[in-house]
């Protein structure tokens, strides 16, 4: 008998995936034109590129707003291997802010070089980042992680030619195929446990089976899932690639591939409902992660002199608070709101101080110091501000997005009523402080006197696109918190 689809039924098919489909197609567009343009064109000085930029912004937004009508709040649809449900949506709203607030921030920043590649490979990524959001087979998430993975690697190899860069790109690359190795190896086990590779599959086989190879399998899982969160023990490429790469691939390795890696938990542990019957497997594991990678990602912080060496040791400790909320809402058994609140408050605090530095002449490649950055909000005070109140918000101070990110996280491990979340909730309250020590030293710096103006690399670009971007992140940063639940 033959079935035939009604124009409906092939809309609702294709709505899990259309975001993700329209984002390769636009890089796929880019890179050809790219390639029938090639460099012949390029004076030989020429050293910046922004009509790439422009096509790609108008990309992400075209696509943003058809989603933002096509998925309405209350739309449920699952097609097997995706499916639309909040996870979904927040997370194709969450990579998409991202993705455009990186795109402004690239304008006249890209060198010209490689312009059309680095736009083309963003959309890639934002694509796959996507496919993760709304993944409901193990096939489609992993095919979402290797759609991250593979465009960031190029990216590195094409945005700084010396030596560091050469050694950043080995390392990450060396690391993410172990982490997919290892992320493959867990998710075999768990095809032999449930004999599906469907995630509802596997949850309903998980508990109904609880034994040493449901937890090895889900421990290998989570580990291979370490890599993309910056969480121990895979975490000690992150310093070295953060320095070793131009300033807006350092932007775009602190945010996206943190969001793409925490959607994977996040489907894997339950989706919008965190199955409770993988606590007791998961949540040691989960904690274990959370209270080292927290603790030591605040204590190596707190001697570097790099900034951008810095932000990477801080990216490390937040994925540590992350995974406390995660194994937090995981013994509960509730949805990972507070997990995806935080997401969306870290990714623009830090991309907004990611902003301020691009406005900075010569900090494209170069890897700044703490003290170059002193005296900058004498230079330009609507970029000083802006970024003060994005550090403020990495503390978690009141009146910004980070102090209702920072207390959701802790309020869901207190009320979990269990003493190792307890003791996680006590730990995360002392890593805050240790944090809040090295953000308002750099806070200090940027705010301080600089009475000889001798540093070339302060000299401020305003007309720069980035201090649009800077001062969004600044407002939105606001705005989250006297409305936490546009969050």
């Amino acid at each position: 008998m033959n079935v035939m689809l009604t124009n409906q039924d092939l809309y609702q098919s294709l709505l899990p995936i259309l975001p993700a489909v329209a984002l390769m197609l636009g890089g796929c567009i880019l890179l050809l034109f790219g390639i029938m343009q090639g460099n012949s064109v390029l004076p030989a000085d020429a050293n910046r590129s922004n009509g790439w930029a422009w096509s790609s912004l108008l990309i992400i937004l075209s696509i943003w707003g058809v989603w933002c009508f096509a998925s309405t709040p209350g739309l449920r649809f699952d097609s097997g291997l995706f499916r639309v449900d909040s996870v979904a949506r927040y997370g194709t709203h969450l990579t998409l802010l991202a993705g455009a607030l990186l795109v402004i921030i690239t304008l006249k920043m890209t060198p010209a070089r490689y312009a059309f590649e680095f736009h083309s490979c963003l959309l890639f990524l934002l694509s796959g980042a996507v496919f993760v959001a709304g993944a409901a087979d193990l096939t489609s998430l992993y095919l979402g992680l290797e759609v991250v993975s593979i465009p960031t690697t190029l990216l590195l190899s094409v945005s700084r030619r010396d030596d560091a860069a050469r050694e950043a790109t080995l390392k990450y690359f060396s690391l993410s195929a172990f982490s997919s190795a290892v992320f493959l190896m867990g998710g075999s086990y768990l095809y032999g446990i449930a004999g599906t590779t469907s995630i509802d599959g596997i949850l309903l086989a998980l508990a109904k089976e609880q034994n040493l190879l449901s937890q090895v399998a889900l421990s290998l899982v989570l580990g291979g899932l370490a890599f993309r969160v910056t969480a121990v023990p895979f975490h000690f490429y992150a310093p070295d690639v953060f320095s070793g790469s131009a300033l807006t691939v350092a932007a775009l390795l602190s945010t996206l591939p943190k969001i793409a890696g925490f959607a994977a938990m996040i489907r894997l542990l339950g989706g919008e409902t965190l199955s409770i019957n993988l606590a007791a497997n998961v949540v040691p594991t989960l904690m274990i992660l959370a209270l080292i990678t927290m603790t030591l990602g605040n204590s190596l912080a707190l001697i570097q002199k790099s900034w951008r060496r810095l932000f990477a040791y801080s990216s490390v400790a937040h994925s540590g608070y992350l995974l406390l909320g995660l194994a937090a809402a995981l013994q509960q058994g509730i949805g990972a709101q507070a997990v995806l609140g935080y997401l969306a408050a870290y990714s623009v605090m830090t991309l907004g101080v990611f902003a301020a530095i691009a406005t900075l002449q010569g900090s494209y490649d170069k890897d700044l110091q703490l003290s170059d950055l002193r005296g900058l909000t004498q230079r330009s005070w609507w970029i000083g501000i802006s970024l003060s109140i994005c550090l403020l918000s990495l503390i978690g101070i009141p009146l910004t997005a980070g102090f209702w990110a920072k207390f959701n996280i802790f309020q869901i491990a207190v009320t979990a009523n269990d003493s190792l979340l307890l003791f996680g909730a006590v730990v995360m309250a002392i890593n805050a402080v240790i944090g809040a020590v090295y953000y308002l030293s750099l806070l200090a710096s940027v705010n301080g006197w600089d009475s000889t103006k001798e540093t070339k690399s302060l000299e401020i670009s305003f007309a720069s696109p980035a201090t649009v971007a800077c001062v969004a992140c600044a407002v939105i940063t606001l705005l989250w918190f006297v409305f936490p639940k546009w969050m």
